[in-house]
Protein backbone atom coordinates (compact mmCIF):
# COMPACT_ATOMS: atom_id res chain seq x y z
CA UNK A 1 0.00 0.00 0.00
CA UNK A 2 1.55 3.20 -1.20
CA UNK A 3 2.20 5.84 1.13
CA UNK A 4 0.13 8.92 0.81
CA UNK A 5 0.38 12.30 2.24
CA UNK A 6 -2.64 14.08 4.71
CA UNK A 7 -2.55 16.65 2.00
CA UNK A 8 -3.66 14.37 -1.11
CA UNK A 9 -6.14 12.32 1.84
CA UNK A 10 -8.06 15.60 2.18
CA UNK A 11 -9.36 15.31 -1.41
CA UNK A 12 -7.55 19.19 -1.91
CA UNK A 13 -3.80 19.31 -3.48
CA UNK A 14 -1.26 20.89 -2.18
CA UNK A 15 -2.39 24.19 -4.21
CA UNK A 16 -5.10 24.01 -1.79
CA UNK A 17 -2.73 24.07 1.05
CA UNK A 18 -0.65 27.34 0.11
CA UNK A 19 -3.89 29.12 -0.34
CA UNK A 20 -5.03 28.59 3.32
CA UNK A 21 -1.55 29.37 4.41
CA UNK A 22 -1.26 32.95 2.22
CA UNK A 23 -4.54 33.97 3.18
CA UNK A 24 -3.81 33.20 7.06
CA UNK A 25 -0.52 35.05 6.59
CA UNK A 26 -2.30 37.72 5.33
CA UNK A 27 -4.95 37.95 7.87
CA UNK A 28 -1.93 37.83 10.21
CA UNK A 29 -0.25 40.85 8.55
CA UNK A 30 -3.03 42.99 8.28
CA UNK A 31 -3.88 42.53 12.02
CA UNK A 32 -0.79 43.50 12.46
CA UNK A 33 -0.47 46.41 10.67
CA UNK A 34 -3.61 47.43 12.29
CA UNK A 35 -3.06 47.15 15.93
CA UNK A 36 0.45 48.80 15.18
CA UNK A 37 -0.90 52.26 13.32
CA UNK A 38 -3.43 52.31 15.89
CA UNK A 39 -1.17 52.63 18.84
CA UNK A 40 0.86 54.81 16.47
CA UNK A 41 -1.71 57.73 16.27
CA UNK A 42 -2.97 56.93 19.83
CA UNK A 43 0.39 57.97 21.27
CA UNK A 44 0.69 61.24 19.16
CA UNK A 45 -2.19 64.08 19.60
CA UNK A 46 -3.83 65.53 16.38
CA UNK A 47 -1.71 68.77 16.72
CA UNK A 48 1.58 67.29 17.49
CA UNK A 49 1.39 65.28 13.67
CA UNK A 50 -0.24 68.57 12.07
CA UNK A 51 2.82 70.60 13.43
CA UNK A 52 6.04 68.95 14.15
CA UNK A 53 8.30 70.60 16.60
CA UNK A 54 11.29 71.39 15.18
CA UNK A 55 14.59 69.66 16.13
CA UNK A 56 16.40 70.22 19.68
CA UNK A 57 19.10 70.94 17.95
CA UNK A 58 18.06 74.02 16.02
CA UNK A 59 16.73 75.40 19.16
CA UNK A 60 19.71 75.22 20.93
CA UNK A 61 21.64 76.71 18.01
CA UNK A 62 18.91 80.17 18.44
CA UNK A 63 19.40 80.31 22.21
CA UNK A 64 23.44 80.37 21.93
CA UNK A 65 23.41 82.49 18.97
CA UNK A 66 21.58 85.07 21.14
Amino acid sequence: MPHRSTIVKTGHGPGTAIAVLMVGLMAVGIVFVVLGSSLYFSEQPADQRALPSPPARSTHDSKAAN
